[in-house]
């Protein structure tokens, strides 16, 4: 929490333009398109350390 008010929420409003541009709901927390980012990001990463079932 205390990140996604850093800088003034700088990332909060970052994460709230990306749901924005996704077209999702207002309904769908700073936090989840955080989590939805992250994981993006690094699914291949995991898959080839084979954290992730295939």
């Amino acid at each position: 929490m205390t990140a996604l008010r850093a800088d003034g929420g700088l990332l909060q409003r970052e994460l709230l333009t990306g749901r924005e541009a996704a077209g999702l709901p207002r309904s769908v927390s700073a936090l989840r398109v955080c989590d939805v980012v992250v994981w993006m990001r690094h699914r291949n990463d995991h898959r080839n350390r084979s954290c992730l079932p295939r």
